[in-house]
């Protein structure tokens, strides 16, 4: 019997059907940044938490996003047990749809 677990070769994050990975808009980094505040901010808990900095990658990775998972945050006193939560949530579902230009 085939061990399923061992076989997966889709991006954890990837929203995409049939293993296609979905098309990303391509936006300026103040976009980019703008847009993964406000999923930030939208979550409970994060309404002051704003995204400061992404770091762009030299290549597309093997899911075809061009910036890294790490966000640099201004957490504005918010405590890492929450933020955690908000990052967990946001940045697989920012990085499915956006790249930088």
């Amino acid at each position: 019997m085939e061990d399923s677990e061992s076989t997966i070769t889709d991006d954890i994050f990837s929203l995409g059907v049939g293993g296609l990975q979905p098309e990303r808009q391509l936006l300026p980094r103040s976009e980019l940044l703008a847009r993964v505040t406000a999923l930030m901010q939208s979550c409970e808990g994060c309404e002051s938490v704003s995204v400061v900095d992404v770091t762009p990658l030299d290549r597309p990775d093997n899911a075809g996003c061009n910036w890294s998972y790490t966000l640099v945050l201004d957490a504005a006193g918010v405590l890492p047990e929450v933020y955690g939560l908000a990052y967990a949530q946001v940045i697989g579902m920012a990085r499915s749809s956006w790249n930088l230009e």
